[in-house]
Formats: C-alpha cells, structure tokens, sequence
C-alpha cells in the first residue's frame, strides 16, 4: 500500500463517513523541497493550518478556497453547490470545520502504509492552529527539508475542485521508534535511537598541529621524503587540536601510550567552573590543614555597660558602676607646674578683653595726593534715603 493509493481510497472514506459528501482524488504529486523552497506553495487566499507534530515537529497544510466552502455547505447545508467566484479571508472558524478532514486523514492513512519511508513521514501528526498570512506560516516551518504531498481533490461529482497541499519535515531513519521491536542480542527491549545517538557515531576528523615553521621557498622546494625538520622548543606540551575547517577547538600534550600516540588534553581545574563553597568539597580540594584559634576572653562581657545608638548615628558607650575598676587612673596635669619639666619660656600676650592692638603697624608712607577725584556733589543723600526705607 502506497502513499498515493491510501490517499485515494482513505480521502473517499473519510468523507463519507464524516460528512456524508462524495469525494474523490483525481491527482496526487509527492516531492521532496528545501525549508527556503516552500514559500512557493503558499497562496494567500487558501486556508493555512500549522500541523502538530511528534517531538516538536511542525507542518503545514494549505487547503484552497473551493474545498473550505464545499466542506462548509455540506456541514451546515447538507449540499455542495458551484462556487460564485468571490473569495473572501479565511478565518479560525473555516479550520475547525475542516479540521476534522485533516485529523482524520493522517490517523486512517498512516497505519495501512507499506513503504517505510512514508510510513515515518505521514505518523503522528494532527490539526494545530490556523495562520493568518504566508509570512507567519513561513516563521513556524524552521526544518531544512520538507515532504510535499499535493491533492486534487473532486467535490460532489464535480461542483467544486481544488487543491490540498501538506508540508510535512524530513525525518531521518533513527528518529521513529517501534516500542514492539524484537529484543536485541542480551536480550533485553531495543534502546530507541535518538539524533544524537546517530550524531556521535558521525567520523570526525581532527588533525593535531604541532607548531609553525617558516622556511623560505627555496628550502621548500628541496624539501625530501626521510629529511628532518628542527623544531621550536616547548612544542609537545602545546600541541593544538584542529577541525576540518581549520578552528582550534583545545590543546594538549603529545605523548605515547603502550608504543601509540596520545594526546592529554589540557582542561581548566573544576574549581575554575564549579565552586567548592561546602566542607564536604574540602577534602578535593588538598589545601593545609590550619588549626583552630582558642577562643580569647572578651572584655565587653565582663562589664556591665552596653552600646546605645544616638540619634545623630553615633554611638556611646554608658558606663556601669562596676566599670570604675577596669579604667586605669589617668592623673593628668592641670597647671603647666604640676607637669614636672621645663617646657621652655612663654611668652607674654597681649590682652584682648579692652580691644587693644596686638601689635602696632608701622607708618606707611608716599601715598599720592588724591586731590583730583571728581565732585560727586550730585548723588542722593545717603542718609535720607535709609529713613524712607
């Protein structure tokens, strides 16, 4: 059982039984498109639905205008006439009248399929959501290669035809799982394959750079099989580790192992990317052990007194009577003889109770004569005018 021969017989069916309207595929192309090729099956005025797919896939389905309003009269008015011509914007209601054609078409065609191949394209998929223009469906089809499956669909003897497009995504072989595969050589279920799975089984070249050498062109040329080159010190402990495409991905050391060459890769300490903050992960870490302290006597317990915060933010410190013993007595001076030592002469000064100079300025003389200042007999009486204010 083919794709294109389920779909035939299962569209006819469905149709039917569902809706009781005569249905039938007279055309049915399948090929294969890239992700940026699907933008030409896109038609502005045809239904556009997101199908849902397994493991997050995404498809799409595009249903022309005809084929919507010819599922519309049959479910409302039990009959498909001819199309007037006019088109007018899909909306989310025309998806879910015709959602139920499209569920029901990927959940009867898929397990009467022979081929393997079509068999994991067309499995597990269902209505998602309607779209509202091309460029939104376009965001939401991200695979790099698609199934395209292009219907012509025949309504009602011919009153209505049109077209039915489903995008559907590339799946790989290891992506689709029989849980009720034989068991395996130990016996034991078969482990489902995965991407990655497939992925790390890839080859993967990687060449190992020593170091660089410059040499003229003429010793290049006259370079020979058998003939050696000095090189650069420091150059195994610095061994690069390249790509195909020429990107250092890591370093390492060159060396050998039981007569074969091996590279020790170089790698961070796993404290430079996971912090050892608990005691437990003291005993990886191999640092010294330090003993502790004994705990020294606080003299603040011993008294009575305790701190209270000032409004201004300072603090003080209040004093209990108990305290007078721990302060040492401080006999300070209180005249410059009961200091005990000669601290030189002071000299006298002056007395500035009555207002008296301190000392007497000397006579400054020479100042021009300032005879030739202009009369400013005109301005106001100073005097007056501090009355009236």
């Amino acid at each position: 059982m083919t794709l294109a021969k389920a779909m035939r017989l299962q569209a006819a069916r469905i149709a039917d039984d569902l809706f009781d309207l005569p249905l039938a595929i007279i055309g049915i192309v399948i090929e294969e498109t890239t992700g940026e090729a699907c933008a030409k099956y896109f038609d502005e005025d045809a239904l556009l639905v997101l199908l849902d797919g397994p493991e997050r896939r995404v498809g799409a389905a595009l249903v022309a205008p005809d084929i919507v309003g010819g599922l519309i009269q049959q479910q409302t008015m039990g009959r498909v006439t001819a199309p007037l011509g006019d088109t007018r914007g899909m909306t989310s209601t025309d998806a879910a009248m015709v959602a139920p054609l499209l569920d029901a078409l990927f959940e009867r065609v898929t397990p009467v399929l022979e081929i393997e191949e079509e068999k994991r394209m067309m499995t597990g998929y269902k209505f998602g959501s309607h779209v509202e223009g091309p460029r939104v469906l376009g965001m939401a089809l991200d695979a790099q290669n698609y199934h395209v499956v292009r219907l012509t669909i025949d309504m009602a003897g011919g009153a209505r035809q049109g077209d039915m497009t489903i995008l559907l995504p590339y799946v790989p072989e290891i992506a689709l799982f029989d849980p009720d595969a034989a068991e395996n050589e130990t016996g034991q279920p078969a482990v489902p394959q995965t991407l990655s799975d497939s992925v790390m089984r890839l080859p993967a070249e990687l060449n190992m750079v020593l170091c660089h050498v410059t040499l003229p062109l003429a010793s290049i040329e006259g370079l020979s099989v058998g003939q050696t080159l000095p090189l650069p010190q420091n150059t195994f402990p610095e061994t690069q580790i390249v790509a195909a495409t020429g990107r250092i991905i890591g370093t390492g050391t060159l060396g050998q192992i039981d007569g074969v060459r091996a590279l020790r890769l170089a790698r961070d300490p796993i404290h430079a990317t996971q912090p050892r903050r608990r005691l437990s992960d003291r005993d990886d870490l191999d640092l010294p052990e330090i003993e502790a302290l004994p705990d020294a006597p606080r003299r603040n317990n011993a008294a009575s007194g305790s701190f209270a915060g000032q409004s201004d933010g300072m603090e003080s410190l209040e004093l209990g009577e108990d305290m007078g013993g721990m302060l040492p007595a401080l006999d300070l001076p209180t005249t410059i003889d009961d200091a005990g030592g000669d601290i030189g002469e002071i000299p006298d000064l002056a007395d500035l109770s009555g207002g008296g100079a301190i000392a007497t300025l000397p006579d400054i003389g020479g100042l021009p004569e300032l005879d030739d200042l202009p009369d400013l007999a005109d301005l106001p009486d100073l005097a007056a005018l501090s009355k009236t204010g």
